[in-house]
């Protein structure tokens, strides 16, 4: 199993016994619980060659209907045409040094970030995932006053740590998080959201069968 930062994958026809498989996924969100299932199947199944795709929301199923990606992970409600089921589900968190005001605080509600500078990253796919994880949290039409910064993610969370200012954050990131940064959840309706697995087919056939039986997902 190997992983990829960014790109359309390709899946390969079986070839001596050896099929390619290309799994999508959102700005890493489930790729820790993506990682251990898929784990499990190269395991079981050693011909089957796995990669992980880091990709924008807005590729993923375009990419999927192509026929680039056997499975695409992406957070959001169940889109009409593909088939999908619910795997989890994320949460909107804010990430912050200890000492920080709103660190004292079970949640954080959304008008609680208007005085208080929020970090970007303009690197891999961190504008997308801001976008993504802000939306669910304010109204329509409404953003927050970001600050872009053209550092990865892990220079940005540093950046936090530092005190220069808050990150919003899913939960499934919470354990990647850099020393020194906390985080507490938002209070919004919109911050509790289903991720959902796709694929293309109602009856897929083997390798993509079995890679979604060892995902326990249903069909």
């Amino acid at each position: 199993m190997k992983s990829v930062s960014a790109g359309v994958g390709a899946n390969s026809p079986i070839r001596d016994g050896r099929a390619d498989l290309a799994v999508g996924c959102f700005a890493s969100i489930c790729r820790d619980w993506l990682a251990d299932r898929l784990l499990g199947l190269s395991h079981r199944w050693p011909q089957i060659d796995i990669g992980v795709h880091e990709m924008s929301r807005g590729a993923l199923l375009p990419a999927l209907r192509a026929g680039h990606l056997a499975l695409a992970v992406l957070p959001g409600n169940a889109v009409p045409g593909l088939r999908s089921a619910e795997i989890c589900q994320g949460r909107v968190m804010i990430a912050m040094p200890p000492g920080h005001p709103l660190a004292g605080r079970p949640s954080v509600s959304p008008a609680d970030l208007g005085s208080h500078p929020v970090l970007v990253s303009r690197q891999q796919l961190g504008g997308d995932m801001h976008r993504f994880l802000a939306g669910r949290i304010l109204p329509e039409g409404v953003a927050l006053s970001a600050t872009i910064l053209d550092l990865g993610p892990a220079r940005m969370l540093r950046a936090v740590a530092a005190g220069e200012g808050v990150a919003l954050v899913c939960q499934s990131h919470a354990d990647a998080l850099a020393d020194g940064v906390v985080t507490r959840p938002v209070d919004s309706p919109g911050a509790l959201f289903p991720v959902r697995a796709y694929w293309p087919d109602a009856d897929p056939e083997w390798p993509v069968s079995a890679l979604i039986d060892s995902l326990d997902i249903g069909r």
